[in-house]
């Protein structure tokens, strides 16, 4: 029992060195740091220290509850703490599992949701967005498309441009793309391009094209503003995942609790 016992701490340990790789990769790649790595490593690092010391950190705790006073009151409060923020990981993570397995009625119209650009080229993520817009829009031909995202302080062009670019250079006709170049939210994506679906007539049944992880609150926020759309997920590269399913995790919870929630213009 001792043996076994020792060798899933052993495991423990090793689970959270690869953990806290893996969220460390987009900081040493892309140089990108968010609240999801910055969470991922705290966990990791957690469980690294519990694979070392399982005996210590145990004895501490038992000993902390069997104290009266504020030392129990403390160790109680972590204890239901980490429940809570497991319990809330695994509800949030059901959630977005389940908009990323629903899927679009055909000749819907996109709306594809804007994503970092490089000077003027596409980030990863941006082009995870654009291919999965391609491959509906070619197994819908009556489909249109808008693509959302206005220019940021350090793009050289909008999202949208970058975007219009992208998806004409892979044989998507200019006919059938239309640009929201103003929009710096999902909110604002959402709302400005309703008014170009009322100008120019377009489809009311909405698609939203976003990574996999983005989908559950873009579909919520669309759902809040009175919209009824569809998700089409965007595949994530395995090296980013993590990081921004983490982060997508807070933005839900930030979400539930109305947080720091942009105003609608």
């Amino acid at each position: 029992q001792k043996r076994r016992s020792r060798h899933m701490h052993v495991l423990l340990f090793f689970i959270g060195i690869l953990f806290c790789i893996w969220f460390l990769m987009p900081f040493f790649t892309k140089r990108i740091l968010n609240p999801g790595n910055v969470t991922g490593l705290i966990f990791s690092v957690l469980l690294m220290i519990y694979g070392i010391f399982p005996r210590q950190i145990r004895q501490g705790m038992t000993a902390a509850l069997a104290q009266p006073g504020f030392s129990r009151l403390l160790c109680a409060l972590f204890l239901a703490l980490l429940a809570l923020t497991c319990l809330l990981f695994l509800i949030n993570a059901c959630r977005i599992l389940s908009a990323i397995k629903a899927h679009p009625r055909q000749s819907c119209t996109l709306i594809v949701l804007g994503c970092k650009v490089y000077g003027t080229k596409a980030s990863l993520m941006l082009e995870e967005r654009m291919d999965a817009a391609i491959a509906y829009l070619r197994a819908n031909p009556d489909s249109k498309c808008i693509v959302s995202g206005g220019k940021g302080e350090d793009e050289g062009i909008s999202e949208a441009a970058c975007m219009q670019q992208y998806l004409i250079c892979h044989g998507i006709p200019k006919s059938r793309i239309f640009m929201e170049d103003r929009s710096r939210t999902t909110q604002e994506n959402l709302l400005f391009s309703s008014a170009i679906i009322k100008k120019q007539g377009l489809d009311p049944h909405l698609a939203l094209v976003s990574n996999e992880f983005h989908l559950y609150r873009s579909l919520c926020i669309a759902k809040r503003l009175g919209f009824s759309a569809y998700g089409i997920p965007a595949k994530t590269a395995w090296w980013l995942f993590p990081t921004y399913f983490t982060r997508e995790i807070l933005a839900i919870v930030n979400e539930d609790l109305g947080l720091l929630r942009p105003k609608s213009p």
